[in-house]
């Protein structure tokens, strides 16, 4: 190949020879780089080349010829000395294998989650031990008990979720009604509108969205503050003015939400009922003032404890998993983002499997003939 600039890389076939010329770097190479490998490596295998004749080799240029004639030098190659170095580099250069794929591969994968998984319930019960041990601790030196943290916990956890709460909590209830109401109507079952809203949403949406919304906002805020602590190593401090984090961080989040989820589930109750009402008047021509009424006998309160005391549950089991991934966290950003997800997906993982458990026990229980 000839170009009339001379600075620019040549080559030329003669007589099984191949002729190198100009600057064979990566300026001069620039977007040809694939193009000239792949011309390159169409040469005849007895050829003869000849790198004398080269201005200027860089480690691209070399590169190139290297991967063109197979990663390896050809028998009859004539070059300057100084080029002879650059082509010694490429070949120290032991080339990348894949790692070794076998078909039982999966079970290294499996057993790996497993050893993970089983650490992390190990880490949890740890935890749960230590957390009542510091709960038994302050109930028998009350003054020794982190009322302040708890309070704070309260202010910041409980007024900050009521807007979501609201929103979606009513949506979840028109939606429910306006989905049911079409087709109780079509069977002129129009009543049983409150026995679907007031189930759905008493026994099961209240508590578990409240849940959600909970471990995403607060759960998450908690394992990122407490992870921040570890990584600027302001837990290492507490321990030397001997201070218990678990006693200053984890117990105050996880009697707080224990005290506010419950309340948060009957805020999120009403507001869902308040949604079913307006649509079921506007749908089904329910009175306002009649499904207040017939909600007691439609709804036992069974239902209602039902939801608090599941709120309850989902509080702690929060705050619980949100501490022990903030105390899991090691000194480095990396770590803080990871643990912070994984205590969010845990926690919604867990909080579903639970509210599923829950309605398979009490399946045949609150519920009106």
């Amino acid at each position: 190949m000839t170009n009339d600039n001379p600075q620019q890389p040549q080559w030329a076939l003669d007589n099984q020879t191949v002729t190198l010329r100009g600057r064979w770097t990566l300026r001069r190479l620039g977007g040809s780089f694939v193009h000239q490998e792949t011309l390159l490596g169409k040469m005849p295998q007895d050829a003869i080349w000849d790198l004398r004749p080269i201005e200027a080799l860089d480690s691209a240029g070399a590169l190139l010829l290297w991967q063109a004639w197979g990663n390896r030098l050809p028998q009859q190659l004539q070059m300057a000395d100084q080029h002879q170095a650059i082509f010694a580099r490429l070949g120290g250069i032991q080339p990348l294998s894949k790692p070794p794929h076998h078909p039982w591969q999966f079970l290294d994968q499996l057993g790996g989650f497993i050893i993970e998984t089983s650490r992390d319930l190990w880490g949890l019960f740890l935890l749960m031990g230590a957390l009542l041990l510091e709960f038994g601790r302050g109930v028998k030196h009350p003054r020794s008990f982190p009322w302040r943290e708890i309070s704070a916990t309260i202010v910041s956890t409980g007024p900050g979720s009521l807007p979501i709460l609201t929103l979606i909590g009513f949506l979840i209830g028109v939606v429910i009604s306006f989905q049911s109401a079409s087709t109780l109507a079509q069977y002129g079952a129009n009543i049983y509108i409150i026995n679907i809203a007031g189930l759905s949403i008493l026994r099961e949406f209240g508590p578990l969205i409240t849940a959600i919304i909970l471990a995403g906002r607060s759960g998450s805020a908690f394992t990122a503050q407490i992870g921040a602590m570890c990584v600027t190593e302001e837990l290492d401090a507490l321990r030397t003015f001997g201070i218990p984090p678990i006693r200053r961080l984890v117990l105050p989040k996880v009697i707080a939400l224990a005290l506010v989820v419950p309340l948060l589930v009957i805020w999120t109750d009403m507001v869902g009922i308040a949604g079913a009402m307006l649509v079921a008047k506007a749908n089904l021509g329910i009175s306002l003032h009649f499904f207040l009424e017939q909600m007691p006998v439609a709804v036992p309160s069974f239902n209602l404890w039902l939801g608090i005391f599941k709120g309850t549950l989902f509080g702690i089991l929060i705050a619980w998993i949100a501490g022990y991934h903030g105390l899991k966290v090691r000194p480095n950003t990396t770590s803080l983002s990871r643990e912070t997800t994984n205590s969010v997906v845990v926690s919604i993982t867990l909080v579903i499997l639970i509210d599923a458990a829950l309605a398979l026990i009490f399946a045949n229980t609150g519920i009106s003939s």
